[in-house]
């Protein structure tokens, strides 16, 4: 996903205040961290610095679609 579809996923959905998206490694504030990943993507736009913040809010992506299947 690029930044801007990104940020559209997460424009207007219900977002948990924490999420283990990974073995040992918890998000304890959502928002801030969507918001600090997708503003460094911004400023970094085309460097490989950011792939790692990318992998990070792609994860966050599969844990809220894995939610969503579970709940359904």
């Amino acid at each position: 996903m690029t930044a801007e579809e990104l940020e559209g996923y997460f424009t207007g959905i219900s977002l948990p205040s924490q999420v283990d998206i990974d073995t040992g490694v918890t998000i304890v504030d959502v928002p801030l961290f969507i918001a600090s990943h997708l503003n460094f993507i911004k400023a970094n736009e085309g460097k490989k610095s950011t792939e790692v913040y990318y992998d990070r809010l792609n994860r966050l992506v599969a844990f809220m679609e894995s939610s969503k299947d579970q709940e359904a």
